[in-house]
Order: structure tokens, then C-alpha cells, then sequence
């Protein structure tokens, strides 16, 4: 009995080293995980710089959430524009890094990338696509391409001008005399008046100069400026910026100056109009003037106490326009809106 036991657990443990009893070697690792690429690339073109945007990937390509993220890695091709095809390859080059974490080469914020490309050169095209990579180095498939042609920029508008009505302030502006490949009009705002701060409002068609901002609060400043826009294969590409104007939304709305008429008369052109009223306060004029196709400008150097005003400055034969508008005493920025005469000729 004992002798048959011993060879009945020699026979187990034969069995065990032949079988591994259940376990052979270490486990086979699982298949790295990758992060999901990036969506679409939106491009935009100025006259100075190309920005590209794109959303901040959430998953990785395994469905799992993306939580460790390191940065992005912009590469670009580029040709003279006539060259590009949509089915070449394009010889694509890393031309940016930008670190998740600490981003000095674009802004990031509310889940989105601004990269601006500023090492451009007009007459080339430029295609770009984005992979991410996470914080073990493993990279996503590239994003889609975006291609943009960098053309000469469309013309700025001009005379851009604005105005405090009731339901919101009133932009209006000139249109360039050259509106070759024009389509629209992009109305930038901000809270400063550096043109890199302000931001997109909103559109025209290229038959509209003119914009309502309906989205002011009293009491606080406003400045605007307007860029023509053009589009090139889907990519927009923007003018200039026109000058930009400054408005102080007042706490109550000023009406402007009723019955404004300019006649001529020996010496010069007399401008006169009907008092304003505003409550409780004295009201002040602010007079305005067109010759010919020039643009408007002030001839008051210092607020206008009456209902009139003698232009001495104008040329016989010429045609001039007027405008007036009203203000509190001591508030120029709560200035009404203009009252405008038609274009009266001088001659006395």
C-alpha cells in the first residue's frame, strides 16, 4: 500500500511539471491603447497669419476616457499655390510642438486649440494636419488635412462708424472700392482696442455694411472693428482691420437733435436745429460735416452750447453734408445718434 501510494504521487507531480497546472508563462501584455485622433481642423487666414483650431480629443481609440494628454504635434506641407491637388502627397514636415500643460505657442481654453502660424509667405499653399500624443509618447493617426491657399488679402472697409440707437448700437461702415472676391463682412468686439483681444460678433453678406449689436449691457464700453472676408476653397481669409471705434452705452438713450438743416450764406454754410431735451441735465451738440466723397469728420473743437453753428471753412462750388448729435454736459460718450441734412451745394 505505501509503495503504491508513492508512485501515485510521482505520477501527479510528472503530470504537473508536463501540464504546468494551469500556468505556463507571464501573461501576454494587452494591446497598447492609442489616443483618438484629432477631429476636424478648422483654418482661418489673416493678413499676417494662419490660426488653426481643433477640438481637445476626449477618447482614446479604445473607447476609454483621455485623461493623459501631453500635447499636440502640428506638421505642414507646403507648395506655390496652382500646385496643390487633392490627390497628391504631400512631403509633410513637423513645423510645431505644442506642450498640453504648458502651452506658449497657442491659447487653450474650454476644450479647444488656437495654433497660430505666422512662418507664412503669400503666394503658397498650406496643408496641415494634427496628431496628439499622450504622456507615454504614443501618438494618434493624424487628422484630417486643411489645406489654405495665402493669397493677397481682400480690401479693408472704411469710415467705419457707430451709433447708439434703442434697441442696441448701429455699425456702419464704407465699403472698399475694390470688392473683387469679397463675400462678407466679419464685425470683430472687444473691451479693449487691441485688434488681438477683440472677438467675432458676427457676419454680413457682401451687399450689407451695416450691423445691429444687440447684446450690450448699460454703462459699460464697447469697441468694434470690421474685416472684409473673402473664401478660398472653404477656408475664409480676412482683410485688414478697419479703424476701430469706441462707444459707451449710456444708462439712458439720447435723442438726437430734430430738424437739422445747412444753408448757405455769405462767409460760410449755417447749420442750425432743434434743441434737445434731456432731463435735468444741460445738453450739448456735437457738429459734423461730408465734403463730397471724404469721409465725415467733427468741425467743433468744443462742445456747441446753441442751436447753430456758422461752417466757415468750406469751398464754393463744393457739396457738403451735415450731422449733429447730442450729448449730456460733461458726457461726450453718451453722444445721441446723428441727425443728418441732405448734401446742400455752396453757393452764395
Amino acid at each position: 500500500m505505501r509503495g503504491t501510494g508513492s508512485a501515485f504521487t510521482f505520477i501527479i507531480v510528472i503530470s504537473c511539471l508536463v501540464a504546468g497546472c494551469g500556468y505556463k508563462t507571464n501573461p501576454r501584455p494587452a494591446a497598447a491603447t492609442l489616443p483618438g485622433e484629432v477631429g476636424p481642423v478648422d483654418a482661418f487666414a489673416y493678413p499676417d497669419r494662419i490660426v488653426l483650431r481643433w477640438d481637445v480629443p476626449l477618447a482614446n481609440t479604445d473607447g476609454s476616457a483621455f485623461k493623459d494628454i501631453s500635447g499636440f504635434k502640428v506638421f505642414r506641407a507646403m507648395r506655390k499655390i496652382g500646385e496643390e491637388c487633392e490627390k497628391c502627397e504631400y512631403d509633410r514636415k513637423p513645423h510645431a510642438n505644442v506642450d498640453f500643460q504648458r502651452a506658449t505657442n497657442a491659447e487653450i481654453a474650454e476644450g479647444k486649440v488656437l495654433y497660430t502660424d505666422k512662418d507664412i509667405n503669400s503666394g503658397n499653399a498650406y496643408t496641415y494636419s494634427v496628431n496628439v500624443y499622450n504622456l507615454r509618447g504614443r501618438e494618434s493617426r493624424p487628422s484630417a488635412d486643411v489645406t489654405v491657399a495665402f493669397d493677397d488679402p481682400p480690401k479693408s472697409p472704411e469710415n467705419l462708424y457707430a451709433d447708439i440707437a434703442a434697441g442696441g448700437i448701429v455699425l456702419e461702415w464704407t465699403t472698399p472700392a475694390e470688392k473683387e472676391g469679397i463675400q462678407g463682412y466679419r464685425v470683430y468686439r472687444g473691451s479693449t482696442g487691441n485688434p488681438e483681444e477683440m472677438k467675432p460678433i458676427g457676419t454680413t453678406r457682401a451687399d450689407e455694411a451695416s450691423f445691429v449689436d444687440k447684446t450690450v449691457e448699460k454703462e459699460k464700453t464697447y469697441h468694434y472693428m470690421v474685416r472684409s472676408v473673402k473664401m478660398n476653397n472653404f477656408i475664409s481669409m480676412e482683410s485688414r482691420p478697419s479703424s476701430i471705434v469706441r462707444v459707451i452705452v449710456p444708462v439712458e438713450h439720447t435723442d438726437p437733435p430734430a430738424n437739422v438743416k445747412a444753408e448757405a450764406m455769405p462767409g460760410g454754410m449755417r447749420v442750425h436745429w432743434d434743441r434737445a431735451a434731456i432731463p435735468g441735465k444741460e445738453v450739448r451738440y456735437n457738429v459734423y460735416r461730408s465734403e463730397g466723397n471724404k469721409p465725415t469728420e467733427k468741425i467743433n473743437t468744443e462742445p456747441v452750447r446753441e442751436s447753430w453753428l456758422v461752417d466757415r471753412k468750406i469751398r464754393k462750388g463744393m457739396t457738403y453734408g451735415y450731422a449733429v448729435t447730442a450729448f449730456p454736459e460733461g458726457k461726450p460718450d453718451y453722444e445721441s445718434s446723428r441727425s443728418v441734412t441732405p448734401a446742400v451745394r455752396y453757393n452764395p
